[in-house]
């Protein structure tokens, strides 16, 4: 098969999204199929094949101030219908409703080629909505329009959706209960996890830093993932163990007012340490995860964060938010809830992990045993099982609604 991904979001800017369709990728191009992502053009990143002889297509875009990373992109179904003549794709793989995806969805109906859409990013979420409105009032207003404006007309046009969290497939029924949804859960590569890291000490990070006091978190420094509650949370559990640290990897729009929230705390680097982006793979097999006392994330946005998978898969239990899209993933076994938004109890949750280390032990072997869930391979082979499922529907003269017009309409022009 050759399969056309959509991004709204890519290099030189990194999240979840980017991280587990790369994965899979990885994977089909393994199975022996052929992938080509579409994604914004940007003069930081020029590739044009990246990992395992996956073919980059860039187009056109400009930067906007709403969110970093998110830019306009001035493109239309006419503008991708080149690419598709060419490549003549088997399947679309959307991972968003923005513009890119949605030009290659209008371009694929058109053209009458299956699109799979997967639900990454609870966007409905005021916290991502405040990005662009600078309101939460605002942002609490423009939530509930945000399925009829955005994901309604999105949906509505794919053969059919997947989502990597239960909860969210059930969110999607109860919006359009007549589009088929699939639950298939993000994937890793779980080999790297298996065997014995390295142990390299990444230069990022302070000598000392890590010992058998330090919590850590990974990940995009953005406002949707509350990282101002965790540090708010960590500091008033350093005011009766100052010996803790809390070390944050990773790059984002909020960093420099998280540092600035460390200094308005009297805290230091000596406490808490920020290391900026870390290359993913020197990550892992430094074995930094297989130290820290637990992954801490206070986010209450999360639809199946690869970070916190790949902390489980190290063994390193996780401190999170008694919300429905955590705890489908971190049970009780391999980690601790706290009351979201509840610095006081995330607080109580840090000095007893610390202050526990047998049970914290026993919720690091349990937290190993859900590594093949995970596993990227197997993932592989059900997105590899749906696509072919479309073809097949394709053959059997599948139209949404409308396309089977549109379709003639193109072939016409």
């Amino acid at each position: 098969m050759r399969i056309a991904f959509g991004f709204d979001i890519f290099y030189p800017e990194t999240n979840g999204v980017i991280t587990t369709t790369i994965n899979l990728a990885n994977n089909l191009v393994a199975l022996g199929h052929e992938v080509y992502f579409f994604v914004p053009e940007d003069k930081q990143f020029t590739d044009t094949v990246i990992e395992n002889n996956i073919h980059i297509i860039r187009v056109k875009a400009l930067s906007t101030p709403i969110y970093k990373g998110i830019k306009v992109l001035p493109v239309q179904s006419w503008y991708l219908k080149k690419y598709f003549l060419k490549y003549k794709f088997d399947v679309i793989h959307c991972t968003s409703p923005w513009l890119v995806c949605q030009a290659m969805n209008h371009c694929a109906r058109r053209m009458h080629i299956p699109v799979l859409a997967t639900h990454h990013t609870l966007i409905d979420n005021p916290i991502y909505i405040k990005y662009a409105l600078k309101s939460t009032a605002l942002a609490n207003i423009a939530q509930k329009p945000i399925w009829p404006i955005v994901f309604d007309p999105f949906f509505r046009l794919v053969w059919m959706v997947t989502a990597p969290n239960k909860e969210t497939c059930k969110n999607i029924k109860e919006h359009l209960p007549d589009l088929e949804v699939r639950y298939v859960s993000n994937g890793i590569e779980i080999e790297r996890f298996k065997k014995a890291p390295s142990g390299t000490p990444l230069k990022e990070v302070p000598e000392g830093f890590i010992d058998e006091n330090t919590f850590i978190y990974i990940g995009r420094l953005g406002y949707e993932k509350a990282i101002d509650v965790a540090i708010k949370g960590f500091a008033k559990a350093i005011e009766k163990n100052p010996k803790l640290k809390f070390l944050i990897i990773g790059e984002g729009p909020a960093h420099k007012e998280l540092i600035e929230l460390v200094q308005e705390l009297n805290l230091d680097e000596k406490n808490i340490y920020f290391t900026g982006l870390i290359d993913n793979h020197r990550l892992i097999d430094s074995g930094v995860l297989k130290k820290a006392v637990a992954f801490i994330t206070a986010s209450l946005s999360e639809n199946q964060a690869i970070t916190v998978i790949e902390a489980l898969c190290s063994g390193c239990p996780v401190i999170c938010a008694n919300v429905f899209n955590m705890t489908a993933l971190v049970d009780k076994d391999s980690g601790w809830y706290f009351e979201g938004g509840n610095t006081d109890d995330l607080a109580e949750k840090i000095l007893y992990a610390s202050s526990h280390k047998e049970e914290r032990d026993q919720k690091s072997a349990n937290a190993i045993k859900s590594i093949d869930k995970y596993d990227g391979k197997k993932i592989a082979k059900e997105f590899e099982s749906i696509y072919l499922e479309l073809i097949e529907k394709k053959k059997q003269g599948f139209y949404v609604v409308d396309g089977e017009k549109k379709a003639t309409l193109y072939e016409n022009n």
